[in-house]
């Protein structure tokens, strides 16, 4: 009787498919380890802990940043990068062995980006986009505020309201501002003088008059400092509407106009709006009437050119509002104000 005994066979097998397979696998030496991390190794990036601009330098930027001792007690050598925003930060323009630098002569107003880190002369530098900071500079100390604008309040008495921004959005010390006001119908000059704030937008409310003129300058309170303006603003009449707009809608070959409503005492009883169009820029030539009650209409001519205003009148016609002056408009997009006056004032 013969016995075969399969174990034996399995081993063998199982021997000789490890013995095939031993070649491909790869073993990695601790020497080779250390060179890998070697060579991950390198400059490291420093987290900034404070960033600001001194009071009294606009154009400077002081950077305060954590840092630790090497192991034998030396210094370690710090780049500061710094580039206006989006500027890639490839090389240090400062070299310290401090923890904080101040850096002048910046451009005022202007975005910059800055980073820290830990120089190694024989690996290349890399910052790590997460470390970086950004600032934005402050302003000259003679520049002159932005943005003026000025908003009518319609009332029984009426307010303007005054609007500028700082002349830098990063606003370093308090400042203050002067507002100066011509009113050239009476020829009166007035100055507002304004505490000081760090706020960058702000606002002024000044009492007038219906029918009068002003002219509008605003300015620091810094000796020297130059103003912005100035800016002419005529206060409508009584009952006149104002800030008349017009927009195209060239798909549906369409004008949308609209306007703000005037202040209407209840003793006025009912009212409503109506719209004048004349052809292109001809206000002499025959125009068409609306009669809306809601500061808004839509209108669709047979030319791509037309002129609107609008005025206020009563129910009983006891009281009819002056007409805003005339926006023009056309289908190609354009609208401005005509700088020009009524031969005859419709519907007077």
């Amino acid at each position: 009787m013969f016995y075969f005994y399969c174990l034996p066979a399995l081993l063998l097998i199982a021997r000789a498919q490890v013995t095939e397979e031993s070649p491909k696998s790869t073993t990695m030496s601790v020497s080779d380890t250390t060179t890998e991390t070697i060579k991950t190794m390198g400059p490291f990036s420093v987290d900034i802990w404070a960033i600001y601009v001194p009071d009294g330098i606009g154009n400077a930027v002081k950077v305060v940043w954590g840092g630790d001792k090497e192991p034998n007690n030396v210094n370690l050598t710090y780049g500061l990068y710094f580039g206006k925003d989006q500027d890639e930060l490839k090389h240090p323009k400062v070299t310290t062995s401090n923890l904080n630098a101040l850096v002048q002569d910046l451009e005022f107003c202007t975005r910059y980006d800055f980073a820290v880190t830990v120089l190694n002369q024989n690996e290349e530098i890399q910052v790590n986009p997460n470390t970086i900071r950004t600032i934005i500079t402050g302003a000259e100390r003679l520049a002159a505020p932005a943005n003026l604008t000025v908003d009518l309040e319609p009332r029984a008495e009426p307010c303007l309201d005054i609007k500028w921004s700082a002349p830098c959005s990063t606003v370093v010390t308090p400042t203050g501002y002067v507002v100066s006001v011509l009113n050239k119908k009476t020829s009166k000059y007035k100055v507002f003088t304004l505490p000081k704030t760090k706020r960058s937008d702000l606002i002024y409310r000044l009492p007038v008059e219906y029918g009068d003129s002003y002219e509008i300058r605003i300015s620091t309170t810094f000796p020297g400092s130059k103003a912005v303006g100035p800016l002419n603003y005529t206060v409508p009449q009584p009952l006149q509407p104002f800030k008349l707009k017009v927009t195209v809608n060239q798909d549906d070959y369409a004008f949308l106009i609209y306007w703000s409503e005037p202040f209407v005492p209840l003793s006025i009883g009912r009212y409503y709006y109506q719209v004048f169009v004349y052809p292109g820029q001809d206000l002499e030539a025959p125009y068409e009437k609306y009669y809306v009650t809601r500061p808004v209409m839509v209108y669709k001519g047979d030319i791509g050119e037309y002129s609107f205003c609008v005025n206020l009148a009563t129910y009983d016609r006891k009281h009819v509002s002056q007409v805003t002056a005339p926006v023009y408009a056309n289908l190609n997009g354009e609208t401005y104000e005509l700088n020009a006056t009524f031969t005859e004032t419709p519907d007077r």
